[in-house]
């Protein structure tokens, strides 16, 4: 009762309260013509809606807490209680909902991985292959949404948050009306802002002097003090430099960075390594780096087994071959881990063939869809890296299974060391089949079967010396 009594009123309305409005859904990811032509209820790329749950005791009532009881024959047959809410009054003045299990299930999957979401890379070429970026999308310097004015032109090689579009990601027809509707009603606003920046750099020059003369400072120009024929030179001025133009524009309408054209940068790991922004070849996602996946900022910890002790590796997962190769070109092969579509462990693996052992191990399981096994071929790998890219798929980055932690995994699971099939279970005795009296008579129905006699040595009463047997029985 002293518990009831200290809430407030506005807490006790918001604990009886029912939900009244959901999170709005993100835009749906593209479809282009070779998606067109799938299923209508195929799995998208990402979810667009919030997943709703609730307990298994409300779920059998019909109570998802929504305004009224959905009906239990349709929700209760699936096995977790995930819903997606398109509508909550629609124009029937019904819920519309439907099943979240699809993606619901593959964040569990991707969960059991225990792997971070790391910050895409800046490097294209060979350099992509022989550095890696294993930095967490939630380190303390790139991890913000709201930043000062000022703050948003240093840190702008490590946002994500954008109040301008990208610019390489829009059409012709978009990106003039995005011109007509967004930039030329803020000319004025523009001019302004040219008009504090020229102030500012002669501000600077004028200190510089000073400070090299041994003179003290003169005083601050404002923007006022600006002349409009300073000005219109000014603008002259960085018509001849679109670097310096392209800056000032991209600084006035938070744009995102675009990519450089130079192709030097791909040339050498150092000048890779400088950095720049990571969203300026494919443009920034479209939510949060980490897209709620996972919220590790490391995957730096040892795995601890009963018997062991300590790993050097982690425990490796089983992947299923999706997509076979064809001609023995490793580039067409695809595999699935945990629910998502990544490319094969690349290097001298078995299924590369740059051996004569993965050779031989590797066989043809990998060439064709085997459908005579159950879910498929498959070869257990180690993930190393989940990517967020900006159209918001997960990229995931495997490597080949270490053997010693493939040989613990095996046995964890009850396999055989040699094989990557189950153990069998144990052999049982088999039922004896019942006798059947009408089946002798139906075999040799004039033969006469004579009753046999057991000796005392089948009931244990013989003695050791003395053996006796039914021939001698009296």
């Amino acid at each position: 009762m002293a518990a009831a009594r200290s809430v407030t009123p506005g807490g006790a309305l918001l604990r009886n309260s029912r939900m009244f409005a959901i999170p709005a859904p993100i835009p749906a990811p593209p479809e282009s013509t070779v998606q067109s032509r799938g299923s209508r209820t195929r799995t998208l790329a990402y979810p667009t809606h919030q997943i709703i749950t609730t307990s298994n005791v409300a779920r059998k009532r019909g109570d998802w807490g929504l305004k009224r009881p959905l009906p239990t024959r349709a929700t209760t047959k699936a096995t977790f209680a995930m819903l997606r809410v398109n509508e909550i009054d629609s124009i029937e003045g019904i819920t519309d909902y439907s099943s979240a299990s699809d993606h619901g299930i593959t964040l569990k999957k991707f969960e059991q991985l225990h792997l971070p979401v790391t910050v895409a890379e800046t490097r294209s070429g060979f350099t992509r292959d022989s550095v890696r970026n294993h930095r967490s999308v939630f380190e303390e310097d790139g991890d913000f949404t709201d930043l000062d004015p000022k703050e948003r032109i240093d840190k702008i090689d490590k946002r994500w948050k954008f109040n301008g579009p990208w610019l390489a990601g829009m059409g012709h027809g978009e990106f003039n009306q995005w011109i007509e509707r967004t930039v030329r009603p803020r000319r004025a606003e523009f001019r302004e802002f040219l008009r504090n920046k020229l102030a500012e750099e002669l501000n600077n020059d004028k200190q510089q002097k000073a400070l090299d003369a041994g003179e003290p400072a003169p005083p601050a120009l404002q923007s006022s003090d600006i002349t409009e024929d300073q000005l219109l030179q000014y603008l002259r001025v960085l018509r001849n430099n679109r670097a310096q133009l392209f800056d000032m524009v991209g600084h006035f309408l938070d744009l995102a960075p675009l990519k450089p054209p130079s192709e030097d940068a791909e040339l050498s790991i150092s000048a890779a390594l400088e950095g720049g922004s990571p969203y300026s070849a494919r443009g920034p996602p479209i939510t949060h780096p980490s897209a709620g996946l996972s919220y590790l900022r490391t995957s730096a910890f040892l795995e601890n087994h009963p018997l062991y002790g300590p790993q050097e590796k982690h425990a490796p997962v089983e992947a299923r071959v999706v997509k076979p190769r064809r001609g023995g070109d490793p580039r067409d092969l695809k595999i699935g881990v945990a629910g998502f579509i990544t490319d094969p462990p690349a290097g001298d693996s078995r299924i590369n063939r740059k051996s004569g052992v993965h050779t031989r191990e590797s066989g043809n399981i990998f060439d064709r869809l085997d459908i005579s096994k159950k879910g498929g071929s498959k070869l257990w790998v180690e993930p190393t890296e989940a990517i967020v890219n900006s159209m918001g798929r997960v990229e995931l980055r495997v490597e080949e299974a270490d053997p010693e932690a493939f040989l613990v995994a095996q046995e964890l699971l009850g396999a055989d060391e040699t094989t990557t099939h189950r153990r069998p279970p144990p052999e049982t005795t088999p039922a004896r089949r019942p006798v059947d009296i009408r089946d002798r008579f139906t075999s040799g129905y004039h033969k006469v079967v004579s009753p046999k006699l057991s000796g005392a040595s089948a009931y244990g009463l013989a003695d050791g010396s003395r053996k006796t047997s039914a021939s001698s029985w009296p």
